[in-house]
Protein backbone atom coordinates (compact mmCIF):
# COMPACT_ATOMS: atom_id res chain seq x y z
CA UNK A 1 0.00 0.00 0.00
CA UNK A 2 1.39 3.41 -0.94
CA UNK A 3 1.92 6.44 1.28
CA UNK A 4 -0.95 8.28 -0.45
CA UNK A 5 -3.30 5.34 0.01
CA UNK A 6 -2.55 5.23 3.71
CA UNK A 7 -3.10 8.96 3.99
CA UNK A 8 -6.47 8.74 2.22
CA UNK A 9 -7.60 5.84 4.39
CA UNK A 10 -6.55 7.52 7.60
CA UNK A 11 -8.25 10.75 6.58
CA UNK A 12 -11.47 8.83 5.96
CA UNK A 13 -11.04 7.45 9.49
CA UNK A 14 -11.69 10.98 10.73
CA UNK A 15 -15.31 10.28 9.80
CA UNK A 16 -15.39 6.63 10.82
CA UNK A 17 -13.17 6.12 13.87
CA UNK A 18 -14.32 9.31 15.52
CA UNK A 19 -17.95 8.36 14.97
CA UNK A 20 -17.49 5.18 16.97
CA UNK A 21 -14.87 6.85 19.17
CA UNK A 22 -12.71 3.86 19.93
CA UNK A 23 -9.90 6.32 20.63
CA UNK A 24 -7.43 5.61 23.42
CA UNK A 25 -8.26 9.02 24.84
CA UNK A 26 -11.19 7.46 26.63
CA UNK A 27 -12.42 3.98 27.35
CA UNK A 28 -14.67 2.57 30.00
CA UNK A 29 -12.55 1.29 32.88
CA UNK A 30 -12.57 -0.06 36.43
CA UNK A 31 -13.00 3.43 37.91
CA UNK A 32 -16.52 3.54 36.45
CA UNK A 33 -17.43 0.46 38.49
CA UNK A 34 -15.86 1.89 41.67
CA UNK A 35 -17.91 5.06 41.25
CA UNK A 36 -21.11 3.02 41.50
CA UNK A 37 -19.94 0.52 44.14
CA UNK A 38 -18.54 2.83 46.84
CA UNK A 39 -21.38 3.62 49.32
CA UNK A 40 -22.74 7.15 49.45
CA UNK A 41 -22.89 9.14 52.68
CA UNK A 42 -25.99 11.30 52.11
CA UNK A 43 -28.79 9.95 54.31
CA UNK A 44 -30.83 11.98 56.80
CA UNK A 45 -29.50 14.43 59.41
CA UNK A 46 -29.97 12.13 62.42
CA UNK A 47 -28.11 9.25 60.76
CA UNK A 48 -25.32 11.41 59.33
CA UNK A 49 -24.73 12.99 62.75
CA UNK A 50 -24.25 9.44 64.08
CA UNK A 51 -21.72 8.57 61.35
CA UNK A 52 -24.41 6.60 59.46
CA UNK A 53 -24.25 3.94 62.16
CA UNK A 54 -28.04 3.79 62.43
CA UNK A 55 -28.60 0.18 61.39
CA UNK A 56 -30.24 -1.00 64.63
CA UNK A 57 -31.85 2.21 65.92
CA UNK A 58 -33.37 3.95 62.90
CA UNK A 59 -37.16 3.79 63.30
CA UNK A 60 -37.51 6.30 60.46
CA UNK A 61 -37.22 6.51 56.68
CA UNK A 62 -33.43 6.03 56.79
CA UNK A 63 -34.11 2.33 57.48
CA UNK A 64 -34.63 1.98 53.72
CA UNK A 65 -30.88 2.60 53.30
CA UNK A 66 -29.44 0.83 56.34
CA UNK A 67 -31.74 -1.99 57.40
CA UNK A 68 -35.43 -2.27 56.38
CA UNK A 69 -36.19 -4.12 59.62
CA UNK A 70 -35.71 -0.75 61.33
CA UNK A 71 -38.97 0.46 59.81
CA UNK A 72 -40.81 -1.63 62.41
CA UNK A 73 -39.12 0.36 65.20
CA UNK A 74 -41.22 3.41 64.36
CA UNK A 75 -43.91 4.12 66.96
CA UNK A 76 -45.85 6.53 64.69
CA UNK A 77 -46.57 7.27 61.06
CA UNK A 78 -44.09 9.82 59.72
CA UNK A 79 -43.50 12.27 56.89
CA UNK A 80 -39.91 13.44 56.49
CA UNK A 81 -37.96 15.67 54.14
CA UNK A 82 -34.26 16.57 53.87
CA UNK A 83 -31.99 18.77 51.81
CA UNK A 84 -28.21 18.99 51.76
CA UNK A 85 -25.34 21.26 50.78
CA UNK A 86 -22.06 19.65 49.69
CA UNK A 87 -18.76 21.44 49.07
CA UNK A 88 -15.89 19.54 47.40
CA UNK A 89 -12.26 20.72 47.21
CA UNK A 90 -9.27 19.09 45.53
CA UNK A 91 -5.69 20.21 46.26
CA UNK A 92 -3.45 18.76 43.53
CA UNK A 93 0.32 18.45 43.10
CA UNK A 94 1.70 17.97 39.58
CA UNK A 95 5.48 17.94 39.00
CA UNK A 96 5.94 20.21 42.01
CA UNK A 97 3.17 22.66 41.13
CA UNK A 98 0.16 23.04 43.42
CA UNK A 99 -3.38 23.86 42.30
CA UNK A 100 -6.83 23.92 43.85
CA UNK A 101 -10.25 23.38 42.32
CA UNK A 102 -13.70 23.15 43.89
CA UNK A 103 -17.40 22.75 43.21
CA UNK A 104 -20.58 22.41 45.23
CA UNK A 105 -24.18 21.24 45.06
CA UNK A 106 -27.43 21.86 46.94
CA UNK A 107 -30.44 19.57 46.52
CA UNK A 108 -33.50 17.99 48.09
CA UNK A 109 -32.27 14.54 49.03
CA UNK A 110 -35.17 12.90 50.85
CA UNK A 111 -38.96 12.86 50.83
CA UNK A 112 -40.28 9.80 52.62
CA UNK A 113 -43.44 8.52 54.25
CA UNK A 114 -43.93 5.77 56.84
CA UNK A 115 -47.34 4.29 57.54
CA UNK A 116 -47.74 2.42 60.82
CA UNK A 117 -50.49 -0.11 60.23
CA UNK A 118 -52.94 -0.89 63.05
CA UNK A 119 -52.03 -4.17 64.76
CA UNK A 120 -53.21 -5.97 67.87
CA UNK A 121 -49.70 -7.14 68.67
CA UNK A 122 -46.24 -6.20 67.48
CA UNK A 123 -45.56 -3.68 64.76
CA UNK A 124 -46.06 -3.44 60.99
CA UNK A 125 -44.76 -0.37 59.17
CA UNK A 126 -44.70 0.38 55.42
CA UNK A 127 -42.46 2.96 53.85
CA UNK A 128 -42.11 4.56 50.44
CA UNK A 129 -40.47 7.65 49.03
CA UNK A 130 -37.48 9.29 47.36
CA UNK A 131 -33.85 9.39 48.50
CA UNK A 132 -30.64 10.68 46.88
CA UNK A 133 -27.66 8.97 48.47
CA UNK A 134 -24.81 9.40 45.96
CA UNK A 135 -23.41 12.74 44.79
CA UNK A 136 -20.65 12.49 42.16
CA UNK A 137 -19.67 16.17 42.30
CA UNK A 138 -15.88 16.51 42.18
CA UNK A 139 -13.21 18.56 40.46
CA UNK A 140 -9.53 18.58 39.55
CA UNK A 141 -7.13 21.19 38.14
CA UNK A 142 -3.42 20.72 37.38
CA UNK A 143 -0.65 22.61 35.58
CA UNK A 144 3.05 21.79 35.36
CA UNK A 145 6.07 21.00 33.19
CA UNK A 146 6.74 17.32 32.53
CA UNK A 147 10.52 17.11 31.93
CA UNK A 148 10.44 13.44 30.95
CA UNK A 149 10.41 11.76 27.55
CA UNK A 150 6.67 11.10 27.41
CA UNK A 151 3.43 12.86 26.54
CA UNK A 152 -0.17 12.18 25.62
CA UNK A 153 0.81 12.72 21.97
CA UNK A 154 3.41 9.96 22.20
CA UNK A 155 1.13 7.64 24.14
CA UNK A 156 -1.59 7.89 21.49
CA UNK A 157 0.91 7.58 18.64
CA UNK A 158 2.39 4.42 20.17
CA UNK A 159 -1.12 2.94 20.08
CA UNK A 160 -1.58 4.03 16.44
CA UNK A 161 -4.49 6.18 17.58
CA UNK A 162 -5.72 8.43 14.77
CA UNK A 163 -6.08 11.60 16.83
CA UNK A 164 -2.39 12.73 16.62
CA UNK A 165 -2.32 11.85 12.92
CA UNK A 166 -5.44 13.84 12.13
CA UNK A 167 -3.99 16.81 14.02
CA UNK A 168 -0.69 16.73 12.10
CA UNK A 169 1.29 15.58 15.13
CA UNK A 170 2.31 12.15 13.82
CA UNK A 171 2.87 10.48 10.47
CA UNK A 172 2.98 6.90 9.11
CA UNK A 173 6.12 4.81 8.63
CA UNK A 174 6.52 2.39 5.70
CA UNK A 175 8.77 -0.47 4.73
CA UNK A 176 10.03 0.04 1.18
CA UNK A 177 7.39 2.76 0.70
CA UNK A 178 4.67 0.12 0.60
CA UNK A 179 4.15 -1.82 3.85
CA UNK A 180 2.63 0.28 6.62
CA UNK A 181 4.53 -0.20 9.89
CA UNK A 182 2.72 2.21 12.18
CA UNK A 183 2.80 5.86 13.18
CA UNK A 184 5.63 7.88 14.68
CA UNK A 185 6.10 11.41 16.00
CA UNK A 186 9.00 13.82 16.35
CA UNK A 187 7.62 14.98 19.70
CA UNK A 188 9.60 13.40 22.53
CA UNK A 189 8.16 14.82 25.73
CA UNK A 190 9.39 17.89 27.66
CA UNK A 191 6.01 19.60 27.41
CA UNK A 192 3.87 21.72 29.65
CA UNK A 193 0.78 19.74 30.67
CA UNK A 194 -2.39 21.15 32.18
CA UNK A 195 -6.05 20.36 32.48
CA UNK A 196 -9.33 20.50 34.33
CA UNK A 197 -11.83 17.76 35.14
CA UNK A 198 -15.31 18.51 36.43
CA UNK A 199 -17.68 15.74 37.54
CA UNK A 200 -21.37 16.08 38.32
CA UNK A 201 -24.39 13.87 38.90
CA UNK A 202 -25.67 11.35 41.39
CA UNK A 203 -27.89 8.35 42.09
CA UNK A 204 -31.42 8.60 43.50
CA UNK A 205 -33.72 5.85 44.65
CA UNK A 206 -37.49 5.39 44.69
CA UNK A 207 -38.21 2.88 47.41
CA UNK A 208 -40.93 0.69 48.86
CA UNK A 209 -40.33 -1.37 51.97
CA UNK A 210 -41.89 -2.95 55.03
CA UNK A 211 -40.75 -3.91 58.50
CA UNK A 212 -42.57 -6.24 60.86
CA UNK A 213 -42.10 -7.39 64.45
CA UNK A 214 -42.30 -11.19 64.14
CA UNK A 215 -42.11 -11.80 67.87
CA UNK A 216 -41.42 -9.61 70.84
CA UNK A 217 -38.09 -7.90 70.16
CA UNK A 218 -37.51 -9.66 66.79
CA UNK A 219 -37.84 -7.55 63.63
CA UNK A 220 -37.38 -8.31 59.94
CA UNK A 221 -37.81 -6.20 56.82
CA UNK A 222 -37.12 -5.76 53.15
CA UNK A 223 -37.11 -3.03 50.53
CA UNK A 224 -37.28 -2.78 46.75
CA UNK A 225 -35.46 0.23 45.31
CA UNK A 226 -35.52 1.57 41.77
CA UNK A 227 -32.26 3.46 41.21
CA UNK A 228 -32.02 6.23 38.66
CA UNK A 229 -29.23 8.70 38.05
CA UNK A 230 -26.88 10.56 35.81
CA UNK A 231 -23.16 11.28 35.62
CA UNK A 232 -21.09 13.77 33.64
CA UNK A 233 -17.30 13.99 33.33
CA UNK A 234 -16.00 17.03 31.41
CA UNK A 235 -12.23 16.90 30.79
CA UNK A 236 -10.05 19.57 29.15
CA UNK A 237 -6.38 18.74 28.52
CA UNK A 238 -3.47 20.73 27.04
CA UNK A 239 0.11 19.98 26.04
CA UNK A 240 2.25 23.05 25.21
CA UNK A 241 5.77 23.43 23.86
CA UNK A 242 6.58 26.25 26.26
CA UNK A 243 10.35 26.03 25.68
CA UNK A 244 10.23 25.84 21.85
CA UNK A 245 11.83 22.40 21.58
CA UNK A 246 9.92 21.46 18.43
CA UNK A 247 10.65 23.83 15.56
CA UNK A 248 10.69 21.13 12.88
CA UNK A 249 7.80 19.88 10.78
CA UNK A 250 5.66 17.35 12.70
CA UNK A 251 3.78 16.01 9.64
CA UNK A 252 6.03 15.21 6.69
CA UNK A 253 3.05 15.73 4.38
CA UNK A 254 2.10 19.19 5.65
CA UNK A 255 4.73 22.00 5.54
CA UNK A 256 2.54 24.18 7.76
CA UNK A 257 3.11 21.92 10.78
CA UNK A 258 6.29 23.72 11.89
CA UNK A 259 6.93 25.18 15.34
CA UNK A 260 4.44 23.07 17.28
CA UNK A 261 2.80 25.06 20.06
CA UNK A 262 -0.32 23.37 21.52
CA UNK A 263 -2.25 20.12 21.54
CA UNK A 264 -5.73 20.34 23.10
CA UNK A 265 -8.70 18.05 23.50
CA UNK A 266 -12.00 18.22 25.30
CA UNK A 267 -13.90 15.01 25.90
CA UNK A 268 -17.11 14.62 27.86
CA UNK A 269 -18.80 11.46 29.02
CA UNK A 270 -22.41 11.53 30.17
CA UNK A 271 -24.48 8.69 31.60
CA UNK A 272 -28.11 7.91 32.18
CA UNK A 273 -28.34 4.88 34.44
CA UNK A 274 -30.93 2.70 36.13
CA UNK A 275 -31.04 -0.42 38.31
CA UNK A 276 -33.18 -2.44 40.71
CA UNK A 277 -31.76 -2.93 44.20
CA UNK A 278 -32.98 -5.30 46.95
CA UNK A 279 -32.22 -5.06 50.68
CA UNK A 280 -33.16 -7.37 53.57
CA UNK A 281 -32.44 -7.20 57.27
CA UNK A 282 -33.17 -8.21 60.86
CA UNK A 283 -32.93 -6.67 64.34
CA UNK A 284 -33.05 -8.44 67.71
CA UNK A 285 -33.49 -6.82 71.12
CA UNK A 286 -31.13 -8.41 73.59
CA UNK A 287 -30.85 -7.85 77.37
CA UNK A 288 -33.29 -4.91 77.20
CA UNK A 289 -30.54 -2.36 76.44
CA UNK A 290 -28.67 -3.97 73.53
CA UNK A 291 -29.80 -4.41 69.94
CA UNK A 292 -28.02 -6.42 67.28
CA UNK A 293 -28.87 -6.53 63.61
CA UNK A 294 -27.73 -7.35 60.12
CA UNK A 295 -28.64 -6.43 56.57
CA UNK A 296 -27.78 -7.51 53.05
CA UNK A 297 -27.80 -5.60 49.77
CA UNK A 298 -27.86 -8.03 46.86
CA UNK A 299 -25.56 -7.51 43.85
CA UNK A 300 -26.98 -4.70 41.73
CA UNK A 301 -26.70 -4.37 37.94
CA UNK A 302 -26.69 -0.84 36.54
CA UNK A 303 -27.74 -0.34 32.92
CA UNK A 304 -25.68 2.49 31.50
CA UNK A 305 -26.65 4.59 28.48
CA UNK A 306 -23.50 6.51 27.65
CA UNK A 307 -22.87 9.45 25.34
CA UNK A 308 -19.30 10.43 24.52
CA UNK A 309 -18.41 13.86 23.08
CA UNK A 310 -14.99 14.76 21.68
CA UNK A 311 -13.24 17.69 20.01
CA UNK A 312 -9.56 18.59 19.58
CA UNK A 313 -7.13 20.92 17.86
CA UNK A 314 -3.41 21.48 17.33
CA UNK A 315 -1.71 24.87 16.90
CA UNK A 316 1.51 25.70 15.07
CA UNK A 317 3.47 28.79 14.03
CA UNK A 318 1.62 31.67 12.31
CA UNK A 319 -1.59 30.60 14.11
CA UNK A 320 -2.02 27.56 11.91
CA UNK A 321 -4.70 25.29 13.46
CA UNK A 322 -5.87 21.78 12.63
CA UNK A 323 -9.25 20.87 14.14
CA UNK A 324 -11.16 17.70 14.80
CA UNK A 325 -14.74 18.86 14.74
CA UNK A 326 -17.04 18.01 17.66
CA UNK A 327 -18.27 14.43 17.43
CA UNK A 328 -20.27 12.20 19.72
CA UNK A 329 -21.23 8.55 20.00
CA UNK A 330 -23.54 6.36 22.08
CA UNK A 331 -23.17 2.95 23.67
CA UNK A 332 -25.09 0.88 26.22
CA UNK A 333 -23.58 -1.58 28.68
CA UNK A 334 -23.93 -2.94 32.23
CA UNK A 335 -21.93 -2.71 35.46
CA UNK A 336 -22.65 -5.05 38.35
CA UNK A 337 -21.78 -3.86 41.86
CA UNK A 338 -21.07 -6.42 44.60
CA UNK A 339 -23.11 -7.79 47.47
CA UNK A 340 -22.86 -5.88 50.77
CA UNK A 341 -23.32 -7.49 54.17
CA UNK A 342 -23.51 -5.45 57.39
CA UNK A 343 -23.63 -6.27 61.08
CA UNK A 344 -24.41 -3.72 63.78
CA UNK A 345 -24.97 -3.27 67.49
CA UNK A 346 -26.36 -0.46 69.62
CA UNK A 347 -26.27 0.10 73.39
CA UNK A 348 -28.99 2.15 75.09
CA UNK A 349 -27.87 3.73 78.38
CA UNK A 350 -31.02 5.88 78.66
CA UNK A 351 -29.44 9.33 78.22
CA UNK A 352 -26.56 7.98 76.11
CA UNK A 353 -26.64 5.72 73.04
CA UNK A 354 -23.71 4.11 71.24
CA UNK A 355 -24.04 2.63 67.73
CA UNK A 356 -21.47 0.61 65.77
CA UNK A 357 -21.53 -1.38 62.55
CA UNK A 358 -19.25 -2.96 59.97
CA UNK A 359 -19.95 -3.64 56.29
CA UNK A 360 -18.15 -6.15 54.08
CA UNK A 361 -17.85 -5.41 50.35
CA UNK A 362 -15.78 -7.53 47.94
CA UNK A 363 -14.91 -5.11 45.15
CA UNK A 364 -13.25 -7.88 43.12
CA UNK A 365 -16.82 -9.05 42.34
CA UNK A 366 -17.59 -5.96 40.23
CA UNK A 367 -18.22 -6.88 36.60
CA UNK A 368 -18.71 -5.31 33.16
CA UNK A 369 -21.03 -6.80 30.53
CA UNK A 370 -23.28 -5.76 27.66
CA UNK A 371 -22.60 -4.13 24.31
CA UNK A 372 -19.07 -2.86 24.87
CA UNK A 373 -16.25 -4.19 22.73
CA UNK A 374 -15.50 -7.64 24.15
CA UNK A 375 -11.79 -6.84 24.50
CA UNK A 376 -12.68 -3.89 26.78
CA UNK A 377 -15.00 -6.07 28.87
CA UNK A 378 -12.36 -8.79 29.25
CA UNK A 379 -9.61 -6.32 30.19
CA UNK A 380 -11.77 -4.44 32.68
CA UNK A 381 -12.89 -7.63 34.38
CA UNK A 382 -9.28 -8.88 34.46
CA UNK A 383 -8.12 -5.65 36.11
CA UNK A 384 -10.97 -5.80 38.64
CA UNK A 385 -10.12 -9.40 39.55
CA UNK A 386 -6.38 -8.63 39.85
CA UNK A 387 -6.28 -5.24 41.60
CA UNK A 388 -9.34 -5.06 43.86
CA UNK A 389 -10.05 -6.63 47.22
CA UNK A 390 -12.70 -7.26 49.83
CA UNK A 391 -12.87 -4.56 52.52
CA UNK A 392 -14.54 -3.78 55.84
CA UNK A 393 -16.08 -0.33 56.27
CA UNK A 394 -16.77 0.94 59.79
CA UNK A 395 -19.37 3.32 61.23
CA UNK A 396 -19.45 4.50 64.83
CA UNK A 397 -21.75 7.04 66.47
CA UNK A 398 -22.97 8.30 69.83
CA UNK A 399 -25.98 10.34 70.92
CA UNK A 400 -26.46 12.22 74.20
CA UNK A 401 -29.84 13.42 75.40
CA UNK A 402 -29.19 16.65 77.26
CA UNK A 403 -30.97 16.41 80.63
CA UNK A 404 -34.15 18.45 81.15
CA UNK A 405 -34.36 19.32 77.43
CA UNK A 406 -35.56 17.74 74.18
CA UNK A 407 -32.14 18.27 72.57
CA UNK A 408 -29.92 15.43 71.35
CA UNK A 409 -26.23 15.97 70.59
CA UNK A 410 -24.51 13.55 68.21
CA UNK A 411 -21.06 12.67 66.89
CA UNK A 412 -19.71 9.93 64.65
CA UNK A 413 -17.06 8.63 62.29
CA UNK A 414 -17.16 6.71 59.00
CA UNK A 415 -14.15 4.80 57.71
CA UNK A 416 -14.32 3.55 54.10
CA UNK A 417 -11.35 1.37 53.17
CA UNK A 418 -9.90 1.87 49.67
CA UNK A 419 -10.90 -1.00 47.37
CA UNK A 420 -7.50 -1.12 45.59
CA UNK A 421 -5.10 -3.83 46.80
CA UNK A 422 -1.94 -1.68 46.88
CA UNK A 423 -3.36 1.64 48.14
CA UNK A 424 -1.75 3.07 51.30
CA UNK A 425 -3.83 3.88 54.36
CA UNK A 426 -4.09 7.59 53.54
CA UNK A 427 -6.19 6.61 50.49
CA UNK A 428 -8.96 5.35 52.80
CA UNK A 429 -11.90 7.74 53.10
CA UNK A 430 -12.55 9.16 56.57
CA UNK A 431 -15.61 11.21 57.52
CA UNK A 432 -16.02 12.95 60.87
CA UNK A 433 -19.59 13.93 61.71
CA UNK A 434 -21.52 15.97 64.26
CA UNK A 435 -25.17 16.83 64.65
CA UNK A 436 -28.08 17.78 66.86
CA UNK A 437 -31.82 17.23 67.03
CA UNK A 438 -34.71 18.80 68.89
CA UNK A 439 -38.33 17.78 69.43
CA UNK A 440 -40.94 20.55 69.09
CA UNK A 441 -43.86 19.06 70.98
CA UNK A 442 -44.85 15.47 70.24
CA UNK A 443 -45.30 15.78 66.49
CA UNK A 444 -42.41 17.76 65.01
CA UNK A 445 -38.68 17.06 64.97
CA UNK A 446 -35.76 19.01 63.50
CA UNK A 447 -32.30 17.53 62.90
CA UNK A 448 -29.11 19.00 61.48
CA UNK A 449 -25.76 17.35 60.74
CA UNK A 450 -22.32 18.20 59.41
CA UNK A 451 -19.74 15.89 57.84
CA UNK A 452 -16.08 16.55 57.04
CA UNK A 453 -14.42 13.98 54.78
CA UNK A 454 -10.79 13.68 53.71
CA UNK A 455 -8.59 11.26 51.75
CA UNK A 456 -5.72 11.17 49.23
CA UNK A 457 -5.65 9.72 45.74
CA UNK A 458 -3.95 10.13 42.37
CA UNK A 459 -4.83 9.99 38.69
CA UNK A 460 -2.77 9.26 35.58
CA UNK A 461 -3.37 11.35 32.47
CA UNK A 462 -1.97 8.44 30.43
CA UNK A 463 0.23 5.41 30.98
CA UNK A 464 1.36 4.46 34.49
CA UNK A 465 3.12 7.07 36.63
CA UNK A 466 4.21 9.11 33.60
CA UNK A 467 1.91 12.09 34.08
CA UNK A 468 0.54 11.56 37.58
CA UNK A 469 -1.53 14.07 39.53
CA UNK A 470 -1.46 13.63 43.32
CA UNK A 471 -4.62 14.81 45.07
CA UNK A 472 -5.67 15.74 48.61
CA UNK A 473 -9.47 15.71 48.71
CA UNK A 474 -11.81 17.19 51.27
CA UNK A 475 -15.59 17.39 51.35
CA UNK A 476 -18.03 19.24 53.58
CA UNK A 477 -21.69 18.22 53.82
CA UNK A 478 -24.50 19.93 55.72
CA UNK A 479 -27.83 18.10 55.96
CA UNK A 480 -31.12 19.29 57.48
CA UNK A 481 -34.15 17.03 58.08
CA UNK A 482 -37.67 17.82 59.23
CA UNK A 483 -39.99 15.05 60.42
CA UNK A 484 -43.72 15.21 61.14
CA UNK A 485 -45.10 12.40 63.32
CA UNK A 486 -48.73 11.50 63.90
Amino acid sequence: MTHNSIKILKTISNLIVLLVLSSSLFAQNENDAVRLAVPGIITDARSLGLGNSNMTRSGDYSAMLFNPAGLALSTTSQLSGSFYYRYFQNQSTFFGNNASYKNSSTELNQLGYLYKAPTTRGSLVYGFGYQKDKDFSSSLSFNGFNPNNNSMIQDLTDKNDDVPYLLGLSYPLFLNDEEYLGDTTVIKGRLGQSGEILEEGGVSRFSFGAGVELAEGVYIGGSINYLSGDYRNDRKYYEDDNNNYYQEQTDIGDPNTVDFQTFFFNDEISWNMSAWEYRFGFIIDWLDFIRVGGSTKLPTTFRIKENYYFEAYSQFDRNYFIDILPTDSRVEYEIRTPLEFSLGVSIDLRLFHINAQATFIDYSQMKFSGNLDQSIIRENNRVINSYFKGVLNYNLGAELKIPFTEIRARAGIMYYTSPYIDDPQNFDRVYLTAGAGIMAGNALKFDVAYSYGFWDTYSDNYGTNQSRVFQEISSHTILITTTIMY
